[in-house]
């Protein structure tokens, strides 16, 4: 309260950059792993132990100090891979980072769909997941890395069947193909339709896997489906699947 009550002087600006560059790095380091999740919560404890300080419950305060004591350790023991993983994501991010522009994203988007409807109309099956914020590194690492821009000639050269690369997924990140030929994890769920085939069963394993969105399309019929978080929309018209994908990824900025 006393620091509130006096004037900020530069030493106290100083103390809050470097505060805010530490939570910065640290979100910086969990993000692209579930451990982020973790945080929100950590965050929304400490304003309730802060809270229950102010207040003066002195038994709440020391019941929630005694659980933060016990719960920290079991993070990090938890929580290992992600936090291996998180940091290794930190080490290749600098802190400027600039995520991609609006007109980027936009653009992006017209070559994912122009790419798609031209799959769809000649029934070529393809797969492709557009990561967000769970990494999808695990999945990068079973296919070939190629780090290229996205369009809309790629995506129909690499699913043309016969090429090298059509078989399994692409995985996309912002306006890059980050690799191609991935394996995704299938499907158990019992609800699902028994007609589905196994590249609609992947693209739901992985939605149930990570926050990805991921298109289907049938090498049947040539329909577009889309998977996100477990649930699987078909039959979507590119119209239809460009206005989910926009607002998707506007949500995850």
């Amino acid at each position: 309260m006393d620091f509130l009550a006096r004037p900020l002087n530069w030493k106290d600006i100083v103390e809050i950059i470097i505060l805010w560059m530490a939570i910065y790095r640290i979100f910086l380091f969990l993000k692209g792993t579930k451990a982020i999740y973790l945080l929100r919560g950590i965050i929304i404890l400490v304003i309730a132990l802060l809270a229950f300080q102010m207040l003066d419950f002195p038994v709440l305060t020391r019941l929630l100090t005694y659980f933060f004591a016990f719960f920290l350790i079991l993070v990090v023991i938890i929580f290992q891979p992600e936090l291996r993983e998180g940091l290794i994501h930190l080490g290749k991010r600098h802190i400027f980072y600039i995520e991609p522009k609006k007109e980027e994203i936009e653009k992006t988007l017209r070559e994912i769909i122009s790419g798609i409807s031209s799959l769809s109309r000649k029934k070529i099956g393809a797969l492709i997941a557009i990561q967000r914020e769970i990494s999808l590194k695990r999945y990068i690492e079973s296919g070939v890395t190629i780090d290229a821009e996205i369009t809309s000639e790629l995506i129909q050269n690499i699913f043309f069947p016969g090429a090298p690369l059509h078989d399994g997924g692409i995985i996309a990140s912002g306006t890059k193909i980050i690799a191609t030929s991935c394996l995704f994890p299938l499907s158990e769920n019992p609800d699902l339709e028994r007609s589905l085939g196994m590249r609609h069963r992947a693209g739901v394993g992985l939605s149930e896997h990570s926050d990805a969105l991921v298109i289907i399309v049938s090498e049947e019929n040539g329909s577009i489906s889309l998977a996100i978080n477990s649930q699987l929309t078909k039959n979507l018209a590119p119209t239809d699947l460009h206005t989910i994908l926009k607002g998707q990824l506007n949500k995850s900025r």
